[in-house]
């Protein structure tokens, strides 16, 4: 299960750059919208809220058939390792924790892999199931989609479960929905909270075939999509909320790495999203963390990513003035700390 997340802190903060949500988000007709529903949360949800479905399948060109709306991505996460219990898995790393926790509860037998290795070790274990994360969380990293329909090819009897929470935060092609008649051995796993900057209501979805869906519903838990999200999902879609300027993010976030790095010992790690690893060249993770919250400023400390060795944090670029704040108090832990 989750543990150290990277946006768990509770007090007010000044500056927040541990969680990957667009931080510029204008989220006002939204809740209006929620206000406006809140008569609706005095009866029970719909049980796999079909409407919110049926406009997700409507926008992408598929069956409503085809999806299950989930109580955020890590539902599905666990929906499809109980689904596939006991079977062999192999997870890309470093990547998020709840792939390999989720085939944990379920005992699947859980393999680890470098990119560069990945072929590699499907040839050897043939697994039954693949996890990845595109673009992968922490790096940023990003596979071209003629990267990933190639491996799905070669690998028919492998199904890949690929994770595109945060396909919006990157100008690199993702797999689309409707490809998925192309290949029956893919699951889509997305999110509907990262772009709109409301991770708080829980809302995601798996998209497959309809006789993967057909095996992994049997697992699902009547209402675990309470109405506000629904609502929210709904609202969303019918309406493409929020200016999300992708490319000026991206953009700032290149400068925000030159003036990390030109501090001398910290490391970022080239990323093609907003948000991108820094190595310390001296110091601990933690203690870098806790210094910053004396100052009301939180980081994603990543050493609990499976597999990075040495001491990283994660950061998620915010704006020009927050940005600055924290490279001027990462120069004051840097000149107070020894190597």
């Amino acid at each position: 299960m989750i543990n150290g997340h990277g946006d768990e802190f509770s007090e007010e903060l000044k500056a927040n750059f541990s969680s990957n949500v667009w931080y510029g988000a204008d989220n006002s007709a939204l809740y209006n919208h929620l206000y406006n529903s809140m008569l609706l949360t005095t009866r029970y949800p719909e049980t796999d809220a079909v409407s919110l479905k049926i406009d997700f399948a409507t926008k992408h060109g598929i069956n409503p058939t085809q999806l299950v709306v989930c109580n955020g991505s890590t539902e599905a996460f666990y929906l499809i390792a109980h689904a596939f219990s006991g079977k062999t898995s192999l997870i890309v790393s470093p990547t998020f924790s709840e792939y390999a926790d989720a085939c944990r509860m379920h005992k699947h037998q859980v393999h680890f892999t470098k990119r560069e290795s990945l072929i590699e070790n499907i040839e050897i274990l043939s697994p039954n199931i693949v996890w990845l994360c595109n673009p992968n969380n922490p790096d940023g990293f990003c596979y071209s989609v003629q990267e990933l329909k190639s491996m799905i090819a070669i690998f028919p009897l492998t199904i890949f479960v690929i994770d595109q929470a945060y396909k919006d935060f990157t100008l690199k092609e993702s797999l689309k929905a409707n490809e998925l008649k192309n290949y029956p051995n893919l699951i889509l796993v997305q999110s509907l909270t990262k772009r709109y900057s409301i991770p708080g209501l829980r809302l995601g979805c798996l998209i497959s075939t309809e006789q993967l869906i057909n095996k992994i519903n049997p697992f699902r838990i009547p209402w675990t999509v309470n109405t506000l999200a629904i609502e929210a999902g709904k609202h969303i879609l019918k309406n493409d909320i929020g200016y999300f300027p992708i490319k000026e993010w991206l953009i700032a976030t290149k400068i925000f790495q030159e003036k990390i790095n030109a501090l001398d010992v910290f490391k970022t790690i080239p990323t093609e999203t907003p948000y991108f690893l820094v190595q310390l060249k001296k110091g601990t993770a933690k203690d870098l963390k806790c210094f910053l919250l004396t100052e009301k400023i939180l980081i994603r400390d990543a050493t609990n990513f499976e597999g990075l060795e040495g001491e990283y944090v994660r950061l998620c670029t915010l704006s020009e003035d927050n940005n600055n704040l924290l490279i001027s108090n990462l120069e004051i832990w840097n000149q107070n700390t020894i190597l």
